[in-house]
């Protein structure tokens, strides 16, 4: 019998075990263990609900139910106010949150116990032998499980598809109140007859909305005595405004004399921090005044709750003006030249901020006004002729403004730290002038309205872009450069070395740049400024508009356009970032450098052009098959192209040859000023360029003088006359060597007699250089110095002999 038949046999021996043979302890051991898992049977339903849900999750699903029924009943009724859209929706979205993270922990349990499921197997078809009872046992406990888990993932998920449907129609009824409140066609203030109803009634109605509205806050007010606590607070807010506006115009005078007193050309840390004085100093009177409103609104009953509601609006208002005005200021900083951020002339900073400060003004009293007729509740005309006399005035003001103010020489100088496209503000004027003057014509009161609150309200958002920008800049790009103080305290505090502080604070600064930059182009598309009161312009990007609109607009060929288009713009600001701020601060040489930004260009253009086609609807497959197509065709056409392209790769990526070396190709040696896929480019002593594809550089030998090192051997050859003092020849030649700047010192130059002719004598003399670069240079100053010395000392060059061979007498006849 074979070894292997007889090892099964001993395994059965030793697998058959009868129950004669079982020892008391372990019959005691069975019949625990089967006790136990009688008791697990019977306990594993419940056991196995409770690892379902949880109580807290199932007191989360009964609250998110009734948070959905509350909203749902409430949309109708909210339909025309975007704050009231704008609570419900802040309702809805943690219900949402608190949805989805229960399904996602109810599909992860789900999963876990199919594959148990899956692993006990399917149960025995009909006819076939009997499984164990603990597997079928098993078997229907996991399925009970999976059902149960199951039942519950659907119905939470029908929940949270529930509120997501809500969520969309607060967000679509918040688009449509939007667009209409936007493009209402509204009587043209051009009609004599809007003006005649407008005084004719609707200015009596106003009237006695207003009186009725200061009764009811009279009486309301006098059932509470609020009449002391009030007069208090204007009291205090008077003092307080007259206080600061006190001390802001002491500041002025400080600054004024410290600028004076202070050096022509300030540092750049210096004007920023006299930026942000003049912001913070230019709105503390106003938030101050903002403030005491809001604690006069929130700790003091003042009025009713649409007094108290006005009253809030009012102090917004107040510290978004302070906040702007001190903005404007502190970026166009028009009395001193030398502290300004935004770069340009002294009549362009003073137009601009006349014209900010004259206009601001009249909008924040143009949004009292419409928030004192929004809070009488009267006709919708005065709301019109509000609206439109404030869009009216402020354009026929700023066109004034830029009419009178005329620049005083053609070319004026200028100042500042950041440059801006300010060329453009007076078109980009003259054009929302027009707009706005036309949809006033039109009876588009409300689109005039609003393009004159984002046109200021985008003015001010991109100088406290700015403001920010420049300190993002200051703090991490010059405050920790290797020579700082704060860079030596940074690197002694953490142990690293002052390059690296150096390094992470580029990385850091560049982060903060893009969030700054995003956040500013967010805030600019969100859809804020239609309510008084209403200062939340963070709730929803491209609100009104939705991408399907625009790609139904422009096409989808249009959009990949837009799309290729800034992908190209981020991908070159990108590699500038790169080449001029990251990698010179890294250490690595100019090849390196090279090499990172090619590769980050190319692979940012790739992105983009994938973008691109994947939005207008082509398909990277069709295009690999119309390639692959045309691949026959075209293949010997573009063999060479393809060929350099693969080459240019392998350069890029190997760095045999580096940007700034010096190399010899095809009998042609230069330095590498430019490598790209196709080709490389070559700058000749001649002052001319060569252009050497890649592929030759790949398949030929090239010589790279400083691929490992940049110092290179440089050799003087010369010949003496035999009868030359050889000593005053070597010293001579050694003095010279070790006289020239370029010539490295570790490195001590050698002299060697090459060759002895009837001529000469001939020598060799190598040094160092340090740079291949100035090899010619320092050959032709040894040479000038050696031929110098050689003639002081009276030692001659090696004179070539001319031998006449006699010619050989005629054989005698």
């Amino acid at each position: 019998m074979p070894a292997s038949a007889g090892n099964r046999q001993a395994h059965r021996r030793r697998l058959d075990v009868r129950p004669e043979g079982v020892c008391p302890v372990s019959r005691l051991i069975l019949a625990v263990m089967l006790a136990l898992g009688l008791l697990f049977t019977a306990v594993a339903p419940s056991a196995l609900h409770a690892q379902s849900l949880n109580a807290e999750d199932r007191k989360k699903i009964a609250d998110a139910r009734t948070v959905i029924s509350e909203v749902e009943a409430e949309q109708e009724a909210r339909a025309e106010s975007f704050s009231g859209l704008l609570e419900l929706r802040e309702r809805i979205e943690p219900v949402r949150d608190t949805l989805k993270a229960i399904v996602a922990d109810l599909q992860q349990k789900l999963t876990s116990e199919a594959a148990q499921l899956t692993e006990l197997g399917p149960a025995p078809a009909a006819g076939a032998p009997a499984e164990a009872p603990a597997i079928a046992a098993s078997r229907s406990q996991k399925q009970a499980v999976v059902n149960e888990i199951d039942g519950q993932l659907r119905s939470t998920r029908a929940l949270l598809v529930q509120a997501e449907q809500i969520w969309g129609e607060i967000n679509e009824a918040r688009r449509e109140l939007f667009t209409s409140r936007i493009f209402t066609y509204q009587n043209s203030v051009l009609y004599p007859r809007f003006w005649r109803q407008l005084f004719d009634q609707s200015m009596p109605n106003l009237r006695e909305r207003l009186a009725f509205k200061a009764q009811e806050l009279s009486r309301g007010m006098d059932q509470r005595e609020s009449w002391p606590v009030v007069v208090a607070l204007l009291g205090i807010t008077a003092a307080v405004a007259g206080l600061l506006t006190w001390l802001r115009r002491i500041f002025e005078r400080f600054r004024a004399r410290a600028i004076a007193e202070a050096e022509a050309a300030p540092s750049k840390a210096r004007i920023v921090g006299y930026a942000y004085l003049v912001l913070v100093v230019r709105a503390v009177p106003y938030a101050a005044v903002s403030l005491i409103l809001w604690i006069a609104v929130a700790r003091f009953d003042v009025g009713p709750e649409d007094i108290q509601s006005f009253l809030l609006g009012l102090a917004g208002a107040i510290a978004v003006y302070g906040v702007a005005t001190g903005a404007t200021h502190a970026a166009f900083s028009p009395r001193a030249a030398a502290y300004r951020i935004i770069q340009t002339d002294d009549g362009t900073a003073g137009r601009s901020v006349v014209f900010l400060d004259i206009v601001l003004a009249t909008y924040l009293i143009g949004l009292v006004a419409l928030g004192i007729v929004q809070l009488a509740e009267t006709h919708l005309s005065v709301t019109v002729a509000v609206t439109a006399l404030v869009a009216l005035w402020v354009t026929v003001t700023g066109g004034a403004v830029l009419i009178r103010y005329k620049p005083r020489v053609s070319d004026p100088p200028v100042s500042g730290l950041i440059k801006l496209p300010l060329h453009l503000m007076r078109p980009v004027f003259w054009l929302l002038a027009v707009v706005i003057i036309g949809a006033l014509a039109l009876g588009f009161i409300s689109l005039s309205g609003f393009i004159v609150g984002r046109a200021l309200a985008t003015a001010v958002i991109l100088c406290l872009a700015v403001l920010v920008y420049v300190a993002v800049d200051t703090i991490f790009y010059d405050a920790v450069a290797p020579n700082a103080l704060m860079n030596t305290k940074l690197s002694g505090a953490l142990g690293v070395g002052p390059n690296t502080i150096d390094l992470a604070g580029t990385v850091i600064g560049g982060a903060l740049r893009v969030m700054t930059v995003v956040f500013t182009i967010l805030v600019l598309f969100s859809p804020w400024g239609l309510e008084f009161g209403y200062l939340n312009p963070f709730e929803d990007v491209f609100f009104g508009v939705r991408f399907g609109e625009i790609r139904g607009w422009i096409g989808a060929a249009g959009i990949a356009i837009i799309l290729f288009s800034a992908g190209l713009l981020v991908t070159r600001l990108f590699v500038s970032w790169l080449d001029h701020q990251l990698l010179p601060r890294t250490g690595l040489n100019d090849g390196v450098h090279h090499s990172v930004t090619t590769v980050a260009g190319y692979a940012g253009f790739m992105i983009a052009a994938t973008v691109a086609l994947a939005v207008a609807g082509v398909q990277l497959q069709n295009v690999a098959l119309v390639a692959g197509a045309l691949s026959v065709g075209i293949g010997f056409g573009l063999q060479q192209v393809v060929q350099n392209f693969v080459a240019g790769l392998i350069v890029l990526a190997e760095r045999p040859i580096r940007v700034g070396d010096t190399i010899v190709v095809k009998g042609e040696e230069g330095r590498v000023t430019k490598i790209s896929v196709r080709a490389t480019e070559l700058a000749l002593g001649e002052n001319s360029t060569v252009i050497v594809p890649n592929s030759d550089i790949v398949s030929s030998i090239v010589k790279n003088r400083s691929l490992i090192d940049a110092t290179h051997r440089a050799t003087v050859r010369l010949s003496v006359a035999r009868d030359s003092n050889l000593d005053q020849v070597f010293a001579i030649l050694r003095e010279a060597a070790e006289a020239q700047p370029n010539v490295l010192k570790s490195a001590t130059p050698t002299v060697n007699i090459t060759r002895v002719s009837e001529i000469g004598i001939d020598f060799d003399l190598s040094v160092l250089c340090d740079r291949v670069s100035n090899l010619d240079r320092v050959r032709s100053d040894i040479y000038y110095a050696v031929l110098g010395k050689f003639r002081e000392s009276g030692i001659n060059l090696a004179e070539a002999r001319t031998i006449v061979v006699a010619a050989s007498p005629p054989p005698a006849s």
